[in-house]
């Protein structure tokens, strides 16, 4: 139960924009809410709850919060591409879990997601769920 709570009170992007639709708007923001609770066995299911709303629903990076973030959140399909065909499987786990900062992976925008997936639990299998799914998202 204490588990569950403590999930609770991280703060994570949410698909939630305000748009602009005449020039003289506020540009969009992002709205934020609290950590979903998902299958730590189900890597679509995270994706879709905790990166879609920044890096969309097929990683290309335009997700409904990205017009909202600067820097713009990666293209996650590419990664393989831009590491001569290689995933690097550390190097998603180390952006993912804070342990190679990123600007964004550091922003209050982006948060990192390393501690709120330990405070959901299973945070080793989260993770590699995850990167498995990303990895099937790869162009080659």
């Amino acid at each position: 139960m204490m588990r569950k709570l403590a999930a609770f009170t991280f703060v994570v992007c949410l698909p939630a924009l305000v748009s602009a639709q005449t020039s003289g708007q506020k540009p969009p923001i992002v709205k934020k809410g609290v950590a979903a609770t998902t299958k730590p066995t189900d890597g679509q299911e995270m994706f879709t709850s905790y990166c879609a709303p920044c890096h969309g629903r097929t990683g290309k990076g335009d997700g409904p919060a990205a017009a909202a973030l600067n820097p713009k959140p990666a293209d996650l399909t590419t990664l393989a591409k831009r590491h001569n065909g290689t995933f690097s499987q550390k190097d998603f786990d180390d952006r993912l879990t804070g342990m190679a900062m990123s600007p964004a992976h550091g922003s209050t925008d982006m948060p990192v997601w390393g501690p709120i997936l330990r405070q959901l639990g299973s945070e080793q299998l989260r993770v590699y769920n995850l990167r498995t799914y990303v990895e099937g998202l790869q162009v080659r």
